[in-house]
């Protein structure tokens, strides 16, 4: 038997109260895949200066007529300090394949949030928040959600484009239970792309589907994150902006390894690395594709050495009317060199051709109008299920 992570995102630290949780519970709901009796939630204050408070936790599954308390250290209340992170004690839950899993935590205190787990597209995980403590909260109930977001408090936030589609939640970043050990992890690894989850609830979906009880998938994206360099420093802002995390180089097998055995990887990272310097650095090169290749190797080196099968995504196109003429052709050379030695490279267990399947053919580094969110980057749901019908599961399985 092998503890195997059914739920899990990385936790983003943005180096700065963000948000606000008071009297108030955060539902979190995702599908599971793993037959169980056992399981155990991992609490997290990782990138915090904030102290932790949850004052009751507890996890059901939709259908349940009761839910279960979550205790650490055999407390109801969970306190972490700034950094500190704690499995949960475990419980004897009894869950099959196609369950579908809730997690409530309730925040009596006023709890400022500089840290946080995050994504944005619908058809996967949930996240909604209540007034006063509804840890016990059932499909029975008449209460009303008050949305995705708890109150918003930065700038930062309250300026992105997106924060629409956005779901925040805290308190916890993965959901393990007590597997066989044929049971595999999969993962995501990437920047928003990955993150944003409209690709990867659509793989996840495929994946369930087609293996129920056998896998689970875990999202490994950070929006904004680079291959080869850490959290971008923005030139007008006048800062970095630490919410873009670590280089992917150096979180990869950290972020990826470090609570489960993952069989098989998929990697769609580089194109923060292509824009980046140009668009909020206002550099006027960019890294170049024999840079991009060299980090690729890096992280096939990671996962040779743990035995893990390595796939890769082309990078899509990302032309936008509103970028200056002199950008894209930039943007272009490097991302064509980085593309072209992804389809022909023998290191990797494969690749996905992303680019081929989003781009508009008729205008040149631009992907389909109707495939992304409004900004020509970003993948919607008919882009991620295009790209997720790309992935032969067999074959990465």
């Amino acid at each position: 038997m092998k503890w195997v992570s059914t739920f899990k995102y990385q936790k983003i630290g943005y180096g700065e109260n963000i948000a606000v949780a008071e009297n108030i519970t955060q539902r979190v709901s995702f599908y599971n895949n793993v037959d169980a009796s056992k399981l155990r939630i991992r609490f997290t204050n990782r990138y915090s200066n904030n102290v932790l408070k949850i004052a009751k936790a507890t996890i059901t599954k939709v259908g349940a007529a009761v839910s279960e308390n979550v205790t650490v250290r055999n407390l109801n209340e969970i306190l972490l300090q700034p950094g500190e992170e704690a499995f949960s004690d475990v419980i004897d839950f009894e869950i099959s394949a196609g369950d579908r899993l809730v997690v409530s935590i309730y925040y009596r205190e006023r709890q400022n949030m500089d840290s946080i787990c995050c994504f944005w597209a619908d058809g996967g995980a949930e996240v909604s928040y209540y007034d006063g403590d509804m840890t016990g909260l059932t499909e029975s109930d008449q209460s009303v959600s008050k949305g995705t977001l708890p109150e918003i408090t930065s700038d930062i936030l309250r300026d992105d484009a997106n924060i629409g589609m956005m779901k925040i939640f805290s308190g916890f970043d993965a959901v393990q239970v007590l597997a066989e050990d044929d049971v595999k992890v999969i993962a995501g690894f990437g920047d928003s792309i990955t993150h944003m989850s409209f690709y990867t609830n659509a793989l996840q979906k495929r994946l369930y589907e087609a293996y129920p009880g056998r896998l689970s998938f875990i999202n490994c994206g950070i929006g904004g994150n680079r291959l080869l360099n850490d959290a971008t420093f923005v030139k007008a802002a006048g800062k970095e902006l630490v919410l873009f995390g670590k280089a992917g180089i150096k979180r990869f097998e950290e972020d990826v390894f470090e609570l489960d055995e993952v069989s098989s990887i998929f990697v769609l990272i580089g194109i923060n690395d292509i824009m980046h310097p140009l668009l909020l650095e206002e550099k006027t090169e960019t890294v170049s594709g024999d840079d991009l290749i060299e980090g690729y190797q890096r992280i096939i080196d990671i996962a040779r050495k743990r035995e893990t099968k390595i796939y890769f995504g082309t990078i899509t196109p990302c032309g936008n009317n509103e970028y200056p003429d002199w950008w894209l052709p930039e943007f272009e050379a490097t991302r064509n060199v980085a593309n072209d030695w992804i389809r022909s490279c023998d290191l990797i267990d494969g690749y996905f051709d992303f680019d081929k399947e989003l781009r508009d053919d008729s205008r040149p580094g631009y992907m389909l109008d109707d495939c992304n969110i409004g900004d020509g980057l970003h993948p919607n749901t008919l882009g991620g299920k295009r790209m997720a019908e790309l992935v032969n599961l067999q074959e990465c399985i």
